[in-house]
């Protein structure tokens, strides 16, 4: 006999001497006692188990002479025996057999009559019961020093070869709702018992790959029954057993479930607190002794009854002395009736007289068990104790979680030996003493699946996690033995290939062609239809599609997989190749599957995924169609047109069925909804629209709106709508300049200054103030007179040269704006003038000249070496392209020739413009600006941080504003701040003193956050920003400080600090580390708040956050590699190989105990895996927690519209800024210095790790006035000859 398990010894010795004080050690002639048993016996036996007698008698007398050689198969033929069952439907068998019988009032039975239960019947009969099966929980001892019930014998008919294992457990209900201990003997518990007999010759040569099949026998084998002594069909308290055996190396399970071993009145009453009062003051009368005033409760007794069986099964032979129980042993007579030692549990009561005093001392001397081994009735005797005993044990347990407090008081002893039990509820040993240890791998890694008891897994005995290959098996083993009900097992078959989205399961069923009655009515009143009244060889597969579309977007998930089965048994039914295509390929409802199935991260490109689905379908073509449903899930989940492509290219049905063939011209206008005589461009716009904005009902909604447009493509010969479906992005050339936005000439190191030019010119509240702008320095000190000396910007005066050097620059700006709307061209230049004062600092003093040289002329002199006209700071440049007078000789040739009459008519009207524009206020000075100094300039804004050019630019044009108001300190008031600025509340809290509480409220023109911590996204990296923070102040000592949000801008802009200074290296570098971020920013948690709700979730959150920064400094550390790079793990390996190797031998080298060194390495290398397990489990719990945190605190809602990205490194790179048009198309296009082109959302969206073109300002508007953002803004005029013409 081996012990499976071991724990702590001394939770035995502290049990056993419990009641040592209160026993009388005796001695006997014959016999060596040794202590007290609390735990005797006697001789009389129950009727229970006398009645074994006649049927154990003669056992040991069976033929042990026969000999099994272990090699050979005894059941050849058991693949042919039904049930058939795997072992994950034998231990859910198991649970619910007890509720399978006394809740369903069965009356199965076998030619015996004494089994009722599910474990010998087939799955069919109460699959669709099950889910209304309570499932018993398995109580199991894990201590096995303190009771043994897990066993391992030798084969007696094979001892060299095979093996038994035996597990003895407890079933019980685990929805009890206990108020008392004297309901705890009223609890129905059954017990367990496995017994399992390997063939390990025949294990590692006949074990077959996948899921093991076990066949239900009525009988063992005759080489087999002396292996299971005990095993008897007829046993009184067994209420159901089955024998199965494994088809390939015949290993057998013997599943046996008996009732409580305390099922008479009288036992139930004796555990009743009434009775053992009672059983209190008979024993104190008897005895003659004053007991305690301690109170017995039942769960003192079930402790001292479990000790009594306890005690005979601890003796491991018959040589061990005997300990015995003194008959007026006071917890023996007060905690049960000890009479029913000798009546009911097979103990002998021992008289002895004292030679010397004549004294009679009586004993009680326990039965014998330590011979079990050899003889099968003592071995029946020992089930029973081991049973009683864990039966006492768990209903002690439960006894002391409902005692009250004063019971759990009076009698800790009591408590503390119940609790010191090691006890566990699991099913997991169910499969240990099975050895189905991959069935208890999967069992431990991952949650059950409610499709686990559904009716149709439950009748092909299989679970979530079984391959596709061993369901297949399981089908076919169940069909050949049980061909009847082919037509179920196909229906379970088929639906599980649903459930499973697997494809190889859908084309093995396709491959049955088989559709029954049952299934196609199953499957027409899925789709609403009643057979009784329809005619589904009249139905049009349209129609069937049209139903299964509906009845997909207004169900369930779970209704899903139905209506899913249900149509590929119609598709299959009708030959319908369109409604099987649909099925097949319908996208997957998680995205995250589709990821998953081409294994790449959500974040990538989709050139990235088109190489992903390339690689995956070289390697596994048979997952093609999987791939296939991968590609069109994420090309719709990202509206993606090149993914599109890609996929038609790659799967022809996909062209088959949209091909824009299918569609009229006609039928192609009405389902873009747009008129016949519309344009390219309008009939883009409406694509557009109807493609970026319209839910998407129906997975083929856009396959069906791209195939519609690609018919009028093809009507019309459109270039523009060709280019736009092969790239999903519009080509600018195709365009009017009218219909794209301009763009921005680079005039040296001025990629982020465009960027920024572009951002601003698409904010119309701002472009409108600066295109209206008029005022001179004369109207500014005039009108400002008052205010001139007090206001200020940025907390400082303004001084006059400022003033007059910010009119000057936004005349610049109101001019290149004007260029951007008014001309022809697709790109402009902006001046040098506007690219000095926007790099110059604010403070730096310009000089401005009325009649002079502009720089830009200066350029072109020296670029020429030729005289050039100059131009005022006003709207010159732009007049031409306003007008459209200016013409090249080239252009006025082509004219049309007018007479002289209508030469001067056109003369005067050009005039009138000319007035017209004049009356518009204007500079007619410029800079003094030498080219030295602009290449100073240029230089400058190389090196200057965007936010650094973001002030120079805001501080001028606020500098050119006339204040709307002054606030207490003078601060002005305008535009600008209404635009960009918000305004935080910082608070400094003493700990010890909350009403000395100091506010400071500051501006805000962005928000900065650090990716050095490496934010999970935009949320994460700003809650560092806001988080509180205690401090110690020598003012205050301890404090708190809290950081809040009073007042928002209509812009939110948020600056991503990436770079950062290296004090090794003497030198900057920039982090590339994305932070990942959406269209939408919700700032509730950041404004100030008194919602109780909303600050509990912040308290909340930091403290998920520090268990975070805890559980991840953790895993950091057990990850962490040493100087030759390896890790821990990687370190303990290593280790192990070199102990294993003859390396220290040869050099002479002993270790001592060299293989337990390696178990312990190999301890730790388990330890630190399951902990590494453990810890990223919990991290992703909690990420996932902060992550929906405040999803029910959305009120304040801004909308992403900007981002500007630098690519290259801290000291070099180039910027461009990505511009959404949020009222019009909703598409996202690139400034890219004179290029203007759109892209794709997942461009903007990019989080790739190593990706160096990073976004380092993200900007967003109040959702409310997300129509101030139109970043596309052209006004083109035709010239007046050609209005003429």
């Amino acid at each position: 006999m081996e012990q499976t398990d071991t724990i702590n010894e001394n939770n035995a010795t502290e049990n056993d001497n419990t009641y040592n004080s209160n026993a009388t050690m005796k001695a006997s002639p014959s016999k060596e006692y040794s202590g007290s048993l609390i735990e005797d016996t006697s001789g009389t036996k129950s009727q229970k188990d006398t009645t074994y007698d006649s049927t154990m008698k003669g056992v040991n007398e069976k033929d042990h002479d026969l000999s099994d050689d272990g090699k050979s198969l005894l059941y050849a033929h058991a693949s042919s025996n039904f049930p058939m069952k795997t072992i994950d439907r034998l231990v859910d068998d198991i649970i619910c057999d007890i509720s399978y019988i006394t809740d369903f009032n069965t009356t199965n039975s076998d030619p015996i009559g004494n089994s009722r239960g599910l474990l010998r019947i087939s799955p069919l009969l109460y699959s669709h019961k099950r889910q209304n099966m309570d499932s018993y929980a398995v109580g199991s001892f894990v201590d096995q020093i303190s009771l043994q019930t897990k066993y391992e014998f030798k084969s007696v008919t094979c001892p060299e070869y095979n093996k038994i294992n035996v597990y003895y457990g407890i079933l019980v209900n685990p929805n009890l709702s206990l108020k008392d201990q004297d309901q705890v003997i009223d609890v129905p518990f059954y017990h367990l018992k496995i017994s399992v007999k390997t063939r390990p010759y025949l294990e590692t040569r006949m074990k077959q790959v996948g899921v093991t099949h076990y066949h239900l026998i009525d009988n063992l084998h005759e080489f087999d029954e002396p292996d299971f002594p005990e095993f008897d069909k007829k046993h009184p308290a067994l209420i159901d057993h089955a024998i199965y055996v494994s088809n390939d190396t015949n290993r057998i399970i013997l599943i046996e479930i008996f009732e409580s071993e305390f099922l008479s009145p009288e036992d139930t009453a004796s555990f009743k607190k009434e009775n053992i009062m009672l059983r209190y003051q008979e024993a104190q009368n008897r005895l003659g002794t004053l007991l305690s005033d301690t109170i017995v409760s039942p769960a003192d007794c079930f402790n001292t009854m479990f000790k009594i069986f306890r005690g005979p099964l601890n003796r491991r032979n018959p040589e061990d002395p005997i300990r015995t129980i003194d008959r007026d042993n006071i917890s023996l007579n007060t905690h049960i009736n000890p009479e029913w030692l000798v009546s009911k549990y097979n103990f002998v009561l021992n008289e002895q007289k004292d030679e010397n005093t004549g004294e009679i001392s009586r004993e009680y001397e326990p039965p014998e068990l330590s011979t079990y081994m050899d003889d099968p009735k003592v071995r029946l005797l020992r089930d029973t104790y081991i049973r009683r005993c864990m039966e006492l044990a768990f209903r002690g347990q439960l006894a002391i979680k409902v005692a009250r407090k004063d019971e759990l008081e009076a009698n800790t002893k009591t408590r503390n030996a119940l609790n010191s039990l090691h006890t566990q509820f699991s099913i997991s040993p169910l499969y240990q003493v099975s050895g189905e240890s991959n069935s208890l791998r999967f069992l431990n890694s991952e949650s059950h699946s409610p499709l686990d008891i559904n009716f149709h897994f439950i009748n092909l005995s299989i679970k979530g996690y079984y391959s596709d290959r061993d369901i297949i098996r399981n089908y076919e083993t169940l069909i050949s033995l049980d061909h009847e009900n082919i037509g179920i097992y196909y229906d379970a078959l088929a639906y599980i290939s649903n459930a499973k989205g697997a494809y190889q399961l859908v084309a093995y069923c396709g491959k049955q062609n088989i559709v029954g009655k049952e299934a196609l009515d199953t499957a027409l009143r899925i789709f609403k239809i009643d057979p009784t009244e329809t005619n589904i060889a009249d139905m049009d597969e349209k129609l069937l599609l049209s139903i299964y579309k509906h009845e997909t977007h207004n169900g369930d998930v779970s209704s899903h997989i139905d209506l899913k089965n249900a149509a590929r048994i119609l598709a299959k039914y009708k030959q319908s190749d369109l409604l099987k295509f649909y099925v097949d390929y319908e996208p997957y409802t998680v995205i995250e599957q589709a990821y998953r199935t081409l294994e790449i991260d959500e974040s990538v490109d989709d050139d990235i995924v088109q190489t992903a689905y390339s690689i995956k379908i070289n390697d596994a073509p048979g997952l093609m169609i999987d791939c296939n449903r991968a590609l069109y899930t994420i090309a719709i989940h990202k509206r993606s047109m090149s993914l599109l492509n890609f996929l038609v290219c790659q799967c022809p049905l996909f062209e088959e069925f949209y091909s824009p063939e299918k569609y009229s011209y006609q039928d192609a206008l009405n389902l873009l909804q747009v008129n016949e005589n519309a344009n390219d461009e309008v009939i883009l716009n409406v694509f557009q629209q109807r493609w970026n904005n319209e839910s998407i009902t129906e997975p083929d909604r856009l396959l069906n709106l791209k195939a519609a447009l690609t018919k009028l493509g093809i009507e019309k010969r459109s270039k523009l709508i060709d280019h736009f479906l092969k790239t999903g992005t519009i080509d600018p050339n195709c365009l009017p300049p009218e219909n794209w936005p301009t763009g921005l000439n680079n005039i040296g190191n001025t990629c982020y200054l465009n960027s920024l030019l572009q951002y601003y010119f698409s904010i119309a509240p701002l472009r409108e103030y600066i295109l209206g702008y008029q005022n001179t320095i004369q109207d500014f000190e005039s009108n400002t007179n008052i205010l001139k000396k007090k206001r200020r910007i940025g907390g400082r005066e303004v001084s006059d040269n400022e003033v007059e050097r910010s009119i000057q620059f936004t005349y610049q700006l109101r001019d290149l704006f004007r260029s951007m709307i008014y001309s022809k061209s697709r790109c402009v230049t902006p001046t040098h003038e506007l690219a000095y004062l926007a790099f110059a600092p604010s403070n730096v003093e310009v000089e401005f000249e009325i009649t002079s040289t502009s720089v830009d002329d200066q350029i072109r002199n020296k670029d020429e070496g030729c005289d050039t006209k100059v131009f005022s700071n006003s709207i010159s440049p732009s007049e031409e392209d306003v007008s459209g007078i200016v013409q090249s000789n080239d252009e006025l040739s082509n004219l049309i020739e007018i007479n002289d009459t209508d030469y001067d008519m056109l003369q005067e009207e050009k005039q009138k413009k000319i007035e017209i524009k004049s009356d518009i206020a204007s500079s007619n000075k410029v800079a003094k600006i030498s080219f030295d100094q602009l290449e100073n300039a240029l230089e400058m804004g190389r090196q200057q941080d965007v936010t650094e050019c973001i002030g120079n630019v805001l501080y001028q044009l606020e500098s050119a504003s006339e204040p709307i108001s002054l606030d207490d300190e003078f601060e002005q008031y305008d535009l600008i701040k209404n635009l960009f600025y918000g305004k935080t509340k910082q608070e400094i809290k003493p700990i010890n003193d909350s009403m000395r509480i100091r506010a400071k409220y500051e501006r805000f023109l962005s928000l900065l956050v650090n990716v050095s911590d490496h934010p999970r996204d935009i949320y994460d990296a700003l809650d560092s920003s806001f988080q509180d923070e205690f401090l110690n102040m020598d003012e205050y000592g301890d404090v708190k400080r809290t950081v809040s949000i009073t007042s928002l801008p209509t812009i939110l802009q948020v600056q991503i600090q990436r770079v950062y200074y290296d004090r090794e290296r003497f030198m900057p570098f920039k982090s590339i580390d994305p932070v990942r971020f959406t269209d939408k920013l919700f700032m509730d948690r950041y404004v100030e708040s008194d919602n109780e709700e909303l600050l509990n979730k912040k308290i909340e959150t930091t403290k998920m956050k520090e268990q975070l920064r805890s559980l991840k400094e953790r895993q950091k550390e057990l990850l962490k590699r040493n100087e030759s790079g390896l890790s821990r793990k990687e370190a303990f390996m290593e280790t192990i190989k070199f102990l294993k190797s003859d390396s220290l031998e040869q050099q002479g080298i002993e270790v001592k105990e060299k293989e337990e060194l390696e178990v312990n390495l190999n301890n730790l290398i388990v330890n630190m895996n399951n902990e590494l397990s453990s810890i990223y489990n919990e991290i992703n719990i909690l990420e996932n927690k902060i992550t929906h945190q405040f999803d029910a605190f959305q009120d304040v809602e801004y909308t992403l519209f900007a981002v500007f990205i630098h690519r290259g490194e801290a000291s070099y790179g180039h910027y461009w800024i990505y511009i959404k048009d949020p009222n019009d198309t909703g598409i996202w296009r690139k400034y890219n210095d004179e290029t203007v082109t759109e892209v794709s959302e997942s461009e903007v969206f990019n989080f790739t790790e190593g990706n160096t073109a990073t976004p380092y300002f993200l900007v967003f508007v109040k959702e409310e006035d997300k129509k101030g953002i139109e970043p596309l803004k052209r006004i083109l005029e035709v010239p007046e000859i050609e209005k003429l013409d």
